[in-house]
């Protein structure tokens, strides 16, 4: 089990494309971005299948302190097992989700729990505590319909 206490920065899943992002992280227009003021969240059984046993690929919407690439990929197992990798640094933690939130604890990574919109087959990352957005992601294999495209 993992000890300690969540760290609330943002660092989830926006689970990435390793090799073909490229280091500098794309700002997605604002008019496609969902407002999580007026467009609910995921939650229950919904939010809960989108992570259980699925890969997530994405991008951060914020430049790393360490610069790495913004690029990363997030594996939730179904036994609450996460593994995510970004810029070839894996990190092992364990995932869960309750009402509308999912929230993350990593052994060596940050955590923090999130709210996730919908838009197309692309899912909006935010935080759940200032609401700003953390990262966008697809699942493994979709072509994203955001733009711009993280594939």
């Amino acid at each position: 089990m993992i000890r300690g206490h969540m760290r609330c920065v943002a660092t989830l899943l926006a689970v990435s494309l390793l090799a073909a992002t490229p280091s500098v992280a794309r700002q997605l227009d604002p008019s496609g971005i969902p407002d999580p003021a007026s467009q609910p969240a995921l939650e229950g059984d919904a939010l809960t299948e989108l992570f259980m046993g699925r890969t997530h690929r994405g991008y951060y919407q914020y430049h790393d302190l360490e610069e790495r690439d913004p690029a990363f990929v997030e594996e939730m197992g179904a036994d609450g097992s996460a593994v995510h990798n970004q810029d070839g640094v894996v990190s092992r933690g364990e995932w869960r989700t309750r009402h509308n939130v999912v929230c993350f604890e990593y052994e060596t990574l940050n955590g923090g729990c999130f709210n996730v919109l919908s838009g197309g087959n692309c899912y909006f990352i935010f935080s759940a505590f200032s609401q700003e957005l953390v990262a966008v992601t697809v699942l493994d294999g979709d072509t994203p319909d955001c733009e711009p495209s993280i594939a």
